[in-house]
């Protein structure tokens, strides 16, 4: 899939995912609750620089596309989930992007 396709938007790393369902299932005070997980609004300039720094070799990372916008959405409830995050787990904030793209191809 070209890459241009994929447009700006936030991302949220599976940890924190799997973190708030668990924070979901033992605070009463969920209950009937949507959490949003937005972690950090991100694009394709943020993404290929940090790709291209973990794997320099890799001739098949492309170029991010030119004046690329960003997701300006203010989710204000995403701080109800770092809150859950921060209280069940300890977690001072979301997993950032780098150190999710760096899990996601250390196996690769």
């Amino acid at each position: 899939m070209p890459i241009h396709l994929l447009k700006p938007q936030y991302f949220v790393d599976v940890r924190d995912t799997a973190r708030l369902h668990v924070a979901a299932l033992l605070d009463r005070s969920v209950a009937s609750q949507r959490i949003f997980a937005f972690a950090h609004a991100s694009n394709w300039n943020e993404i290929i620089p940090i790709l291209r720094r973990f794997r320099p070799n890799n001739s098949q990372i492309p170029d991010p596309p030119e004046e690329e916008g960003r997701d300006l959405s203010d989710i204000r409830p995403r701080e109800k989930a770092a809150q859950l995050l921060k209280r069940f787990f300890g977690q001072p904030d979301w997993i950032t992007l780098e150190e999710s793209l760096r899990s996601s191809i250390d196996g690769f």
